[in-house]
């Protein structure tokens, strides 16, 4: 184009070479063999360090005259040590042979020191006795949390403790009697004949009734019709057997437990009960609502009572009147013991829970009321009865208990009361008491004179994952001075006289 200079590229100069100009002629290169001549005084390829070679006399400088380390060094002329030496040493003297002898006041120097008292050396242990550790200078157990703990939250008092629930042990604890019984667990216990039904869980088997006594005798029970596995409380008088499950229904065999049938209504389908007690020959039931059922024609009961009964019918369920609200039922065998019939008693609350009455239901059917000004009850609530002898838990622990129609007098403990029963014409209380924090039970047994104690304990049987220490029931065999008790533990025996 006009305008524009278009250079070739055969019009440009050639470049200058990049190791300079074209004149220069190259080096020649070595040759291998030059490569491995050693030349004096320039490094090479060998690695060696001539180390094993024998050293050459001319490079080292060394002086003939030259000895040992350790011999004298020669006096040097210009050093000067001073108008008198240190220390003058005889030729064979020794260094401790000027010393002086410590003399009695002058120990090692010791002896310039001033006297001080108090110390003591430690040969046979300190002197003053070691101060007793408090729990004040131990640290809190929520030390290395945030936030403030109360203790009392953390660990109960009575857990692992010497004197459970906060009651000593008595000077005779019970003894524990009988055979071993193969039970992992029991929900109902009832004496019968030569010992007692018990309503359980036999090991490798399901749950049934089965009788068993203190030589160890177990027999199953066939206990047709019954779902035993809902058992929750057991009567038994004769030969009748009256079983109450969960859901409020009543069964009842006249078989000595071979087969069961719903009681009749409404005890069996029309009305929730919430405990059972036979007595000469008539089946008592308290109901849910707060209602006190007889049944008048479960069992033939004592000859005398049969001949007692007005002729013509006689209604087979009867409502017996309570004043108030019936909140727990247990059997009085205390006229059984002098040749009559055994008869039930009903405790009676007000609709706040509080006890108001006790009515007694004699061997004839007949009803008597007692006035009851006591404190307030458990709830669910339980009574035991023996004669004129009375007794319930108490709402925040222990028991309350009355003596001979006396007044009604509080003993309190830890716990949680599950079964109690009178052992003896005295008024000695025999109480179940369950403590949630090591999961016992400790039983207390309450004298005459209101002293409580601790006389036995039992636990869950730790192999077993269903198992528990609560008391289920207890009950008390007054011809071989036993009481007969089952829970999550299964089956134990005591012996209480």
């Amino acid at each position: 184009m006009p305008g524009t200079d278009v250079h070739d590229e055969d019009d440009l100069d050639e470049l200058p070479p990049l190791d300079g100009e074209l004149r220069d002629a190259p080096d020649d290169e070595p040759d291998y063999t030059d490569l491995l001549e050693d030349a004096p005084g320039e490094a090479t390829l060998d690695d060696a360090t001539a180390e094993d070679d024998p050293a050459d006399p001319g490079d080292l400088d060394l002086d003939a005259q030259e000895t040992g380390w350790l011999d004298d060094a020669g006096e040097a002329a210009d050093l000067d040590l001073g108008p008198l030496a240190v220390i003058e040493f005889a030729n064979d003297a020794s260094l401790l042979d000027e010393a002086d002898e410590p003399s009695d006041d002058e120990d090692f120097a010791f002896g310039d020191a001033p006297e001080r008292g108090g110390l003591d050396g430690g040969e046979e242990g300190p002197v003053d006795a070691d101060e007793e550790l408090r729990e004040a200078d131990l640290p809190a157990l929520d030390a290395d949390e945030d936030g403030d703990l109360d203790d009392a939250t953390l660990v109960d008092p009575a857990f692992a403790s010497d004197e459970p629930l906060g009651l000593p042990w008595a000077a005779a604890p019970w003894a524990r009697v009988g055979s071993p019984m193969a039970f992992a667990g029991a929900t109902a216990v009832a004496c019968a004949g030569r010992g007692a039904l018990v309503v359980g869980r036999l090991e490798g088997r399901a749950a049934g009734l089965a009788r068993v006594d203190l030589e160890g005798a177990c027999e199953p029970l066939p206990a047709q019709g019954l779902n035993a596995a809902g058992v929750r409380a057991l009567a038994a008088e004769e030969r009748v057997v009256a079983a109450l499950v969960q859901g409020g229904r009543v069964f009842v065999s006249t078989d000595d437990g071979a087969r069961f049938e719903p009681a009749a209504e409404p005890i069996g389908d029309g009305i929730a009960v919430s405990d059972v007690a036979m007595a000469s020959g008539r089946l008592w039931a308290c109901t849910r609502g707060g209602g006190l059922l007889v049944h008048h024609s479960v069992g033939a009961g004592p000859a005398r009572d049969r001949d007692a009964r007005p002729a013509g019918p006689q209604p087979t369920i009867e409502r017996c009147p309570v004043p108030g609200v019936a909140i727990a039922l247990t059997r009085d065998a205390a006229g059984a013991r002098l040749g009559g019939g055994a008869g039930v008693a009903v405790l009676v609350a007000d609709d706040g829970g509080r006890p108001t009455a006790l009515v007694r239901c004699d061997e004839s059917g007949g009803v008597h009321r007692e006035i009851v000004d006591g404190p307030e009850a458990r709830a669910p609530a339980l009574v035991a009865v023996r004669g004129a002898h009375a007794a319930y838990p108490a709402r925040r622990g222990g028991v309350v208990r009355r003596l001979d129609g006396g007044p009604w007098a509080t003993i309190e403990w830890e716990g949680c009361v599950t079964a109690l029963v009178f052992i003896d014409d005295e008024g000695t209380l025999a109480c179940a008491t369950y403590s949630d924090a090591d999961d016992t039970t400790a039983f207390v047994r309450v004298d005459a004179s209101g002293v409580a104690s601790v006389v036995a304990r039992v636990g869950a049987a730790s192999p077993d994952a269903d198992s528990d220490g609560r008391v289920a029931a207890m009950a008390y065999d007054e011809a071989r001075g036993v009481v007969w008790v089952v829970g999550g533990f299964g089956l134990a025996v005591f012996a209480v006289k």
